[in-house]
């Protein structure tokens, strides 16, 4: 479990500015009367100045009115909309991110807000840059963008991924390492539906903070553990690493949620996007730790000779972690503090 971490956390330490921005490109469609509609965005923080997109309404009668405030963390264009004598409004509106120089790889949410009908949201890829609103959503259309969006979010969360890390080393076998992957499922699946049903939320900022808190304990666990060799004696952490997962997974659910409150939740469909949702994090995690274990088989079958240096490369894993970890907790004290 230990010997294919060393080139994944490079690669996840080196996107470490990017950590857990999953956060989409955020554009509503307002209907303010029967031909004024109203284009609004913001962008995540971690676009950088200037490379923010230009973003516009598409559709055959409609026009921008008022405003060119194109550019900024949050940017609002009127447009008007003539309908012709009988002509009905039928249609599908796009919308068009251009951006200046190149795609940062973000998704987009595009959310239609109709007079007279329930939002219309949709989950869009990096790689589309023209999005097309439908005049209806369904169920499958439903559980479609949110079990993608789940998939996404995990895979992009950075300390999230870290911290599944930690729980390999951890749980060592198969048996323990299932109980233990369990108990942060079902932990944060509890905090995650809390939150996102407003029923109990805590700050974003001292959530992220202390899940930056909860990867370093794990990875301290882990060196004490590693240095004491053969004369150590396994604290709480090892002999019960499911109750650890179970109290840290509740609050790693509430980062989750942090996310799906940026992307809503559609009214009439509120649990069935919820459990989508959650599903596509479960599904997502399970992918992570599927290439852990497969890339630690092949690597083991095809270099016999790493067995003996299984320790070195988890004690250089780990201090990577504990690094990266102690880097975001004071990265992030201040947004708390």
């Amino acid at each position: 479990m230990r010997l294919a971490l060393l080139l994944i956390v490079a690669v996840l330490v080196a996107n470490l500015a990017h950590t857990d921005e999953a956060r989409p490109v955020y554009v509503e469609v307002v209907e303010q009367s029967s031909n004024h509609y109203l284009l609004k965005w913001k962008v995540p923080p971690v676009m950088s100045a200037g490379e923010e997109p230009r973003i516009s309404l598409m559709h055959p009668q409609c026009a921008l009115a008022v405003g060119e405030n194109a550019t900024g963390l949050i940017g609002r264009k009127v447009y008007r909309c003539q309908w012709r004598a009988g002509e009905a409004n039928n249609a599908a509106f796009s919308v068009q991110l251009d951006y200046p120089n190149s795609n940062p790889a973000l998704t987009s949410l595009i959310v239609f807000k109709s007079l007279s009908a329930e939002p219309i949201q949709v989950f869009s890829g990096p790689e589309h840059t023209t999005v097309t609103l439908p005049l209806a959503s369904s169920s499958a259309v439903v559980a479609k963008q949110y079990t993608v969006a789940g998939i996404e979010h995990i895979l992009a969360g950075t300390d999230h991924l870290l911290f599944v890390l930690c729980l390999i080393i951890i749980a060592g076998g198969f048996k323990r390492l299932l109980l233990t992957v369990t108990g942060f499922t079902l932990a944060h699946s509890v905090t995650l539906s809390l939150a996102a049903l407003n029923i109990f939320r805590l700050p974003t900022e001292l959530v992220e903070w202390l899940i930056a808190l909860s990867i370093l304990l794990l990875a301290v666990e882990i060196i004490k553990r590693g240095r004491a060799g053969d004369n150590a004696q396994d604290s709480f952490t090892w002999r019960h690493p499911l109750s650890v997962s179970t109290v840290f997974g509740l609050l790693h659910g509430f980062g989750f949620a942090v996310v799906l409150q940026e992307l809503g939740l559609p009214a009439s469909m509120k649990i069935e996007a919820l459990l989508f949702f959650n599903i596509g994090v479960e599904v997502g995690q399970l992918l992570f730790i599927a290439v852990i274990v497969i890339a630690t088989m092949l690597a083991l079958r095809g270099v016999p000779a790493l067995k003996s240096r299984a320790a070195v490369l988890t004690e250089v894993v780990v201090y990577g972690i504990g690094i990266t970890s102690a880097y975001w907790l004071v990265e992030r004290a201040g947004a708390v503090f």
